[in-house]
C-alpha cells in the first residue's frame, strides 16, 4: 500500500500515547516506470549520506538501464535508415523529470531539521508553495 496514493489511517494501540507502524516501501521492478518515491518522511531521521547515496545509486541504476535500453533502440533506427524524433524528445523529457525529482529530493544537510518530521514536511510545503507561485509569476 502506498499511503501517499491512498486515503489510510493508522491508529495508536490501546493504552498507549504512541503509535508503532512498519512501512515497506514501493519500487517499481521495472525501469522504464517512473518512481517518485518522496524523502520527506525518512529524511529528519536518516543518516543522511546512507540514504542520499542509497536513493542516488537505486536512481542512477535505473536510468543507467534506461539509457543502455534506448541506445539499443538508436542503433536499431540508424541500421534501418530511420530516427524518431519524437521518440527522442518524449525520453530526454523523461529523464529531465526523473533528475528534476531527484534533485528537489536531495536536500543540503544544513537544511533538514533533524528528527522533527512535522516541522520538515510543513517546512517542506510551505517551499513548495513558494516554488509553484513563483513559477506562476515567471509563467505570465
Amino acid at each position: 500500500m502506498q499511503g501517499r496514493y491512498i486515503e489510510h489511517q493508522a491508529l495508536r494501540a490501546f493504552g498507549s500515547q504512541e503509535r508503532i507502524t512498519m512501512v515497506t516501501s514501493f519500487r517499481p521492478r521495472s525501469p522504464l516506470v517512473r518512481d517518485d518515491t518522496i524523502l520527506n518522511t525518512v529524511r529528519p531521521v536518516s543518516h543522511l549520506p546512507d540514504l542520499y547515496g542509497q536513493v542516488v545509486e537505486y536512481q542512477l541504476e535505473n536510468m543507467e538501464a534506461r539509457l543502455r535500453g534506448y541506445l539499443k533502440l538508436v542503433r536499431e533506427s540508424m541500421k534501418a535508415d530511420k530516427f524518431d524524433v519524437k521518440a527522442f524528445k518524449d525520453w530526454v523529457a523523461f529523464e529531465r523529470h526523473v533528475l528534476d525529482h531527484i534533485d528537489k529530493e536531495i536536500v543540503e544537510e544544513n537544511k533538514v531539521k533533524k528528527g522533527v518530521l512535522s516541522d520538515a514536511i510543513e517546512a517542506e510545503r510551505v517551499a513548495e508553495a513558494e516554488a509553484e507561485a513563483a513559477a506562476a509569476a515567471n509563467s505570465t
